[in-house]
């Protein structure tokens, strides 16, 4: 691998990996960071490309044994490292990562063969659930439901209106790098996304209190089912409930009357992709 030792803190190459504690690299910067050797592993084995790996001079002598012969190492002392990030880093290794160019969920699935499969009653049905995300603004949040997405085999996960950046080091440290493994759009305007998706044979599934919710055990999923999540306050918009085309509850006990979001999901997602199609 390319390796390029450093001896100073301001290096103009260092800049993405600078002050992380008070910064995060945007959309609008077209990179992103990922924490410790783990993360960066699963960066370097992703359909991401890689901008750089920062490693200190301790770190070195294991990263030969991973890292690709075409990733640029940059490498600085230990004692730089707390300096260079504005925390105290401990772990050896950091990622810098280049984003995707950002999809609309309508173009992405427009495009699905698996959408294009649909077949006639009596022929083989093929199933797809994907998960929309309204309004999730913590980090780990956006990271748990990630990395139970990708556990149950759920590979498009859809960012809706004012939601935490899905690249932010707190959702990807989170997630254990699994964002790595799915496929991320956007819609922006969520009665719109539900309505188009409905036109292409989508059923949506929004979590909700309302009268005519019913328990998620009662749930008869289609072939093509979306999961609508909400914002962990206030759930689901009321509007975009009505839209849905099914509205369901998990039915709480001993006095409980909510769920935090990534845990709602996951029960949700588990009930979908292993229980509702027997």
């Amino acid at each position: 691998m390319p390796q390029v030792f450093l001896d100073s803190v301001d290096d103009p190459r260092l800049e993405p990996y600078r002050q992380l504690r008070t910064r995060n690299l945007t959309q609008f910067s077209a990179k992103f960071v990922v924490e410790s050797k783990l993360l960066t592993q699963r960066l370097v084995r992703s359909s991401y490309e890689v901008d750089s790996v920062l490693i200190d001079d301790v770190a070195l002598a294991d990263s030969v044994n991973w890292l690709p012969a075409d990733v640029t190492a940059y490498v600085i002392p230990r004692s730089y490292m707390s300096d260079l990030l504005g925390f105290n880093f401990h772990r050896g290794v950091l990622g810098c990562g280049k984003r995707k160019r950002r999809k609309q969920a309508t173009e992405i699935l427009a495009n699905s063969e698996l959408l294009n499969q649909i077949k006639p009653l009596g022929q083989k049905v093929y199933r797809w659930t994907g998960v929309y995300v309204i309004g999730v603004q913590d980090p780990e949040n956006l990271g748990l439901i990630a990395r139970t997405c990708s556990a149950l085999g759920v590979r498009d996960l859809i960012i809706g209106p004012e939601c935490v950046d899905p690249f932010a080091r707190r959702v990807l440290r989170v997630s254990m790098g699994c964002m790595f493994n799915l496929q991320l759009s956007y819609a922006n305007d969520p009665l719109q996304f539900l309505e188009w998706a409905s036109s292409r044979g989508i059923r949506s599934l929004a979590t909700s209190l309302s009268d005519d919710s019913k328990p998620l055990e009662h749930f008869v999923r289609a072939p093509f089912t979306l999961v609508v999540m909400g914002n962990e306050a206030n759930g689901v918009p009321e509007a975009v409930q009505a839209a849905a085309a099914d509205r369901v509850r998990i039915d709480m006990e001993l006095g409980t009357d909510s769920l935090n979001v990534s845990v709602a999901t996951g029960i949700v997602l588990h009930y979908i992709t292993r229980l509702a199609h027997r």
